[in-house]
């Protein structure tokens, strides 16, 4: 019995040593010359990357059984510099590379797209540079590129039908120019599409998203692409987010909007839509949107609130219809009928039985409207006021509150320090 837990401790005394996994030479190579060519936080890369272990080191990962190095992550060591192609490329089992949030210059090494077994590449929010080679369409394995941040510029290449497994793809905040790649149709896995703020342009249509069923979200805003809404978006049954902002598209929205059971964002601000939000968006049960009254007419408008709200989001809009809400808006001009303005200011409200609660400087014609807050006009006639230093005139109004000045006949006012002229009834006039 003694035997035995004497071989049990001496097996435990060398279990470390015998799983370790040992650092194979050229990897060791690789690293020790990737280190060596980076300024900033290579310093201390170079003494926090000692011995002969690599595959100890800090950011990098080895396969346990070869010992190869297929994990290199570094992402906010402070690493300048370009980005030591040569070193990398002796990294020939490499599947993983994170070099985001440093702050590497130039332009991407050309031996960087030799990595054959790269599976994600992520070198956002650097200083590089350059157009990105159409070699990329080599990295055929690739599941994540982002490229996000930085400051290429020039086309998109036109390889991503090379690329079947990409499932995130971001290239947002570039300078990428010129038409969509139609070869991103080609992403029958892809997830997350990111190309914001960059100033692409041409037809959005370019791009086919009906071989796209996986889709939870896309990104656009901020471009230059023009046409109307692809029919093609209709097949992506699982989008959550949809952002086509500060573009130049045009038409009608589309009915079938309404049909992606599982959105919760969407932008279309800031285009040249015309027509009405269609009925549709009142069956989505995730999203809140100021679109989701029926019969409303919008100019610039965000669509999109959080907690199933309708809002407007404070952006001077044009609002007709019915059964619209204007929640913590500004500037708007609303007419129609059962509309409710909510914390808003300086709107101008016409037609028949709305509410506006909480507003300021708001100017309101029509019949039959429930009005609260300060500075308001108001007239016509059957309206409810109440607040202070409202301009009231008409007839048959509910006035309440203080120093509101009321004109007309068939008036009843109550509060204190009015001002009332014509045949009113005075409830209380302290």
């Amino acid at each position: 019995m003694a035997t035995c837990w004497l071989l049990l401790l001496l097996w435990a005394f060398l279990w470390p040593a015998a799983s370790a996994v040992p650092c194979h030479p050229d990897d060791l190579h690789a690293l020790r010359g990737f280190a060596g060519d980076l300024s900033g936080g290579g310093v201390l890369l170079r003494t926090a990357w000692s011995g002969a272990s690599c595959c100890s080191w800090e950011g990098v990962g080895c396969d346990s059984a070869s010992g190869r190095v297929t994990v290199l992550r570094l992402p906010s060591h402070g690493l300048t510099g370009p980005i030591p192609g040569a070193s990398l490329a002796g990294l020939v089992w490499l599947e993983e590379l994170f070099l985001g949030s440093n702050s590497f210059v130039g332009a991407l090494p050309d031996a960087l797209f030799g990595l054959a077994r790269l599976r994600k590449l992520s070198l956002a929010s650097n200083e590089l540079t350059g157009q990105v080679s159409s070699r990329l369409g080599e990295l055929t394995h690739l599941i994540l590129l982002d490229l996000s941040t930085n400051h290429f510029f020039g086309r998109l290449p036109d390889v991503f039908d090379d690329l079947t497994s990409l499932e995130h793809l971001a290239a947002h905040s570039n300078g990428f120019s010129g038409f969509l790649p139609p070869s991103l149709s080609s992403l029958s896995s892809l997830r997350e599409l990111n190309l914001r703020n960059n100033t692409l342009s041409g037809p959005i249509a370019r791009v086919s998203f009906s071989g796209m069923p996986l889709l939870a979200s896309a990104d656009f805003s901020t471009n230059y692409l023009t046409g109307w809404l692809p029919n093609s978006l209709a097949g992506c049954g699982e989008l959550k987010s949809l952002n086509l902002a500060n573009n130049t598209l045009v038409g009608t929205i589309p009915s079938w909007i309404g049909e992606f059971d599982h959105l919760w964002y969407l932008n279309l601000s800031n285009n040249s839509f015309v027509g009405e939000v269609p009925k549709s968006l009142l069956r989505l049960k995730g999203l809140a949107t100021a679109g989701r009254s029926s019969g409303m007419v919008f100019t610039n408008m965000l669509l999109y609130v959080n907690d199933k709200r309708r809002a407007l989001d404070e952006q001077p809009n044009t609002i007709t219809g019915s059964n619209n809400t204007v929640r913590s808006g500004r500037n708007n001009s609303m007419s129609g009928n059962d509309n409710t303005v909510i914390s808003g200011d300086n709107n101008a409200v016409s037609g028949s039985f709305n509410t506006l609660v909480c507003g300021d400087n708001n100017v309101l014609t029509g019949d039959h409207h429930v009005v609260s807050g300060s500075n308001h006009i108001v007239t016509n006639s059957y309206n409810k006021v109440s607040g202070c230093t409202n301009n009231v005139s008409g007839s048959h109004h509910t006035v309440s509150g203080s120093n509101n000045a009321v004109s007309g006949s068939n008036n009843t006012v109550s509060g204190s320090n009015h001002v009332v002229s014509g045949s009113n009834k005075i409830v209380t006039d302290d």
